[in-house]
């Protein structure tokens, strides 16, 4: 072989060798390339860009951040005390990114769209990136929800029970969260209507007061009937931080199969006064009532001994009781009693009626000679039950205390004397519609509660 040919093959094998690479080097960045979009595509959470969001509140049919604004609402109730704000991706449902803002960043805006909102805008801006997010708040909330919520997905919203007591939900400002998520695909220029966010909240919490007609009909035995206060019995602590979907709005134990009465508080002896109405007399809502609160507590049976009352209780003292002997009963209605004290009942029979007692040695004697069961009546405390919510404008949600409503609860008539404890009477059933509480109820937001007629017996 002479020269010029090996120089020939040289040449032709470098060339080779120089498209080998070539083609290897384009096959690695396919490949690359390829496991690019694959990623992409198992991982679509793609953090995008630095960009930063506008936020703005507003509190659906009239709630208002300045009380002074809202006919209904108090101070307290009223109170943004700080926001929290929630960004989800939202291809995955994955957590993004969190931002607590004091009320201090907000700015009220006042009315907008009429009366049915009030905004309140951040003049602080929160940081996120580019792309799809979708956004909730939080308002007043405890730490320990806050700190759940930054681990957990979207939809562990709707999904994952919070454990909040009345203290959580009411001392730190009323707990609030958004109405739902509002879904936005940010840009870079942070001045883009798209990087602008209105998040719409109610509170967590439902709120009830109780009153007397300026015409109360106190029937049953006669008798002395005063001190009238009311609490809530069964305060539901798990809850979803997203409202059920309509009809049933479903809570973390609607489920007869998922009832816990540890789930519950039941009467803490956190009593409020009801409000004893004069005619001619108009109350103000804000400073002549004591409102109570009630978590939102939805179930599937309609039991008494999960669903949410409000109890009410009051003192009684009978015109008339028996005094006397075995053989030598009398009554006697000219006892002189006019400070509350513990009183017996003994039925003997439907026939015969309620015979009452100052002492229970009498008492005893009676039942032993006439039959029937000694009542005591600690401190002349008598009980009476307000299920709630007995005519919604959706059957399902009879009983129902949803969150965000008022429950204005007017009595209208007592049947004395009540009963002596504060336990419900068959647990197990459901309300009766017809006699145990005549009521009407609209459902409303906070801002114009509805006026409730109840028959007590």
């Amino acid at each position: 072989m002479n020269n010029s040919n090996l120089f020939n093959n040289k040449l032709n094998f470098k060339k080779m060798k120089k498209n080998y690479f070539a083609i290897a080097a384009f096959a690695a960045t396919a490949l690359f390339a390829s496991c690019d979009k694959d990623n992409d595509r198992k991982n679509p959470d793609n953090p995008g860009k630095a960009t930063s969001m506008k936020v703005l509140l507003t509190f659906p049919n009239g709630h208002q951040t300045r009380a002074t604004l809202d006919p209904n609402a108090t101070d307290t109730e009223a109170a943004v005390l700080d926001v929290d704000v929630f960004i989800y991706y939202t291809s995955s449902g994955n957590f993004a990114s969190h931002a607590h803002l004091p009320a201090s960043a907000f700015t009220a805006n006042g009315s907008n769209s009429g009366a049915d909102v009030y905004e309140y805008t951040a003049t602080t801006k929160v940081s996120t990136t580019t792309g799809a997010k979708t956004v909730f708040a939080g308002i007043n909330l405890p730490s320990s929800v806050v700190n759940a919520l930054k681990n957990q997905p979207i939809n562990a919203l709707s999904t994952v029970a919070q454990i909040m007591s009345r203290e959580d939900l009411t001392t730190n400002g009323f707990a609030m969260f958004s109405v739902q998520g509002v879904n936005s695909t940010f840009v870079e220029n942070e001045n883009d209507p798209a990087n602008k966010v209105t998040l719409r909240c109610q509170r967590l919490v439902a709120k009830v007061t109780v009153e007397t007609s300026p015409t109360l009909d106190v029937a049953g035995v006669p008798g002395t009937l005063d001190n009238l206060n009311f609490a809530i019995f069964n305060f539901n602590t798990k809850l979803f931080m997203l409202q059920g979907a309509a009809e049933e709005r479903r809570d973390p134990n609607w489920s007869l199969l998922s009832y816990v009465p540890g789930d519950f508080i039941d009467l803490d002896d956190r009593y409020a006064p009801i409000l004893r109405r004069v005619t001619g007399v108009t109350p103000d809502i804000k400073t002549d009532y004591t409102p109570l609160y009630a978590a939102e507590n939805t179930s599937e049976g309609k039991r008494k001994k999960e669903i949410t009352r409000a109890l009410v209780r009051a003192t009684f003292i009978p015109e008339s009781v028996t005094v006397g002997t075995t053989g030598n009963f009398t009554v006697n209605s000219a006892h002189g009693v006019t400070t509350p004290q513990t009183f017996y009942a003994v039925t003997p029979s439907v026939t015969e009626g309620t015979s009452y007692f100052f002492t229970q040695s009498i008492a005893n004697a009676f039942a032993a000679e006439k039959g029937g069961t000694v009542l005591e009546y600690t401190n002349g405390l008598c009980y009476w039950d307000i299920f709630l919510n007995k005519q919604p404008l959706n059957d399902q949600n009879r009983w129902d205390v949803l969150r965000n409503d008022f429950y204005r609860c007017n009595i209208t008539r007592i049947v004395a004397p009540g009963r002596n404890t504060p336990d419900v009477p068959d647990p197990e059933e459901t309300p009766d519609v017809d006699t145990s509480i005549t009521t009407s109820i609209e459902i409303l937001f906070w801002h114009t509660p509805p006026v409730s007629d109840y028959v007590l017996d």
